[in-house]
């Protein structure tokens, strides 16, 4: 934890004495308690808002609020009373839990509800449009380069099954069996994942085939396992993580 907080304790710190720290240097406890919440707000209003001491008519389109509450926790995790909130009169305590730095960040909370702060850089979800345009862009590709297949095969796999692409990877041939009582699909398990702990967190699910033949998951896989010479010699559909990428052996 220390590896990903110091970087900022470093910014923070070359910012307020204007010296370019490295991440290395090590502050006493004395320079620590030399911290006050004026710097620490002087900081933070130079990365949301470009100017150390903004005026009403700026707005915070630098930085989100939540980039400010990493700074401020992982300042805080350095500070020598660390569990201590601030009190102003005696001015000692811990600098990042005063109202001065907590207030400043309220603040840019309530500009991004108005849309007046930055954007949100935040992941969204895969769009059907987006997804179809990424096996469009995948198909040019057969039978110029085998890993095309592998990769239309697991797209299509990965989206029917609503799975994250590192599980994919870890995805065997004994996860599928036939589906003795409807011929034309496959039963498949996800026994590998972030969520699954438990045999009944893993249930069968039913492979059904798509008109569509780009997105169809059962001919993108067949047409995987045919194309491929070597693809059985291992028990992982896509990838092997004992021996590396299959991608990087055909």
């Amino acid at each position: 934890m220390t590896a990903r907080y110091k970087p900022e304790l470093t910014k923070f710190t070359s910012f307020k004495d204007d010296v370019e720290y490295s991440n290395d240097c090590v502050f006493t406890p004395e320079e620590l308690l030399r911290i006050t919440p004026d710097h620490l707000c002087h900081w933070m209003h130079q990365q949301a808002y470009g100017d150390p001491e903004p005026s009403e008519v700026m707005r915070p389109v630098h930085r989100r609020s939540n980039t400010l509450e990493f700074s401020k926790k992982a300042t805080s995790s350095f500070m020598p009373r660390i569990n201590s909130t601030w009190y102003p009169v005696t001015e000692r305590g811990n600098p990042t839990r005063s109202d001065a730095v907590n207030k400043l960040i309220k603040k840019v909370k309530k500009f991004e509800v108005r849309r007046e702060g930055s954007e949100s850089k935040a992941r969204r979800a895969l769009e059907f449009e987006e997804f179809m345009s990424l096996l469009l862009l995948v198909r040019p590709h057969w039978g110029r380069d085998n890993t095309a297949y592998m990769g239309g095969s697991a797209l299509a796999l990965q989206w029917y099954i609503c799975a994250r692409i590192d599980d994919m990877m870890k995805l065997q041939f004994g996860n599928f069996s036939p589906n003795t009582q409807y011929s034309s699909t496959l039963l498949f398990q996800m026994r590998w994942s972030k969520n699954i702990h438990e045999e009944r967190d893993a249930p069968e699910q039913i492979l059904i085939g798509s008109m569509d033949p780009k997105m169809c998951a059962l001919l993108n896989l067949a047409v995987y396992i045919e194309s491929s010479a070597n693809v059985t010699s291992s028990e992982f559909v896509y990838g092997n993580p004992k021996d590396g990428d299959r991608a990087n052996k055909d």
